[in-house]
């Protein structure tokens, strides 16, 4: 019996699909499937039963789930005492960014991770905040902010801060937006975001309580593409006020009105993997530098 065979089988239990299992575990659904009967066999006892809903525990399977979750935690325990022998963390963070490296403090971040604990690499992979769940879940990524506090009760969140937010415009219409409040600002046409982006809620918000319907020019989900349409003049748009003062003067856009409304920053992991050396020191290192 080998342990990859017990974690094969733990994470089809808890994910009740073969397919979704063998993403989460970064392999081969065939593989998982090979690892699922040799451990049947090797026991002689069915595990799962298969239903229209997908993979389901037997009775037996459901016994001996919670021993083979307690051998891999046992395993996950005893290597967080090894790094802690050896003094810190050792191995790769695969961090989930949301939007832009400067306003998450990813040099920072970056900085203090190599000082207090040099055997830990970063990667940094673009994640959408909608995405950050489904990355978490799949094994895509070890952390990853989000401007979204999750419905899923096995991710846990924390609260790092709160996001300035600026209407922005074309250097060309800021006299035209001088003092401008909601009522002149809902005269203009506007860069919009799709359903699941987080500007699309404050945008919404926005224009609810001004009691107008926005006039859409285009609807985009990337920050990038947000900039590119307002500096062509397209319409207004909003992001963080932090980006719209660091790129103003190359994309020729100005910053005209500060919104009331923020978004909330947060850090999300899975419950599971809490006690997790490596993400332990990721986690108190980013809180750190966001204190």
């Amino acid at each position: 019996m080998e342990l990859y065979q017990l974690a094969s089988f733990v994470a089809v239990a808890e994910e009740g699909n073969m397919t979704r299992a063998a993403a989460r575990l970064n392999v081969s659904q065939p593989a998982v499937s090979a690892q699922i009967k040799a451990l049947e066999e090797e026991l002689g006892i069915t595990l799962f039963q298969r239903t229209s809903k997908g993979m389901e525990l037997t009775g037996e399977g459901e016994r001996l789930k919670e021993k083979a979750g307690g051998v891999l935690r046992g395993m996950a325990d005893f290597r967080n005492e090894a790094e802690r022998i050896v003094g810190g963390g050792h191995g790769v963070i695969t961090l989930g960014a949301n939007t832009d490296p400067r306003l998450l403090r990813l040099k920072e971040v970056h900085s203090l991770l190599s000082r207090r604990y040099p055997g830990l690499s970063l990667v940094v992979k673009e994640t959408m905040s909608w995405d950050v769940v489904s990355e978490l879940r799949s094994g895509g990524i070890d952390l990853g902010f989000s401007y979204f506090l999750p419905e899923d009760d096995g991710v846990e969140a924390r609260l790092l801060g709160e996001i300035e937010l600026a209407v922005v415009a074309p250097e060309a219409w800021r006299e035209a937006l001088a003092d401008a409040d909601a009522g002149k600002i809902a005269e203009f046409p506007w860069v919009w975001t799709s359903d699941h982006c987080p500007m699309n809620r404050v945008l919404t918000a926005l224009f609810a309580d001004i009691g107008a319907r926005p006039k859409k020019t285009v609807v985009v989900d990337q920050e990038s593409a947000i900039l590119k349409f307002v500096a062509d003049e397209v319409g207004l748009g909003v992001m963080p006020l932090s980006k719209a003062n660091e790129v103003a003067s190359a994309y020729g856009i100005a910053p005209v009105m500060l919104l009331e409304k923020r978004l909330s920053l947060y850090l999300l992991s899975l419950g599971k993997r809490d006690g997790e050396m490596n993400l332990t020191a990721m986690k108190d290192v980013i809180g750190e530098v966001w204190t």
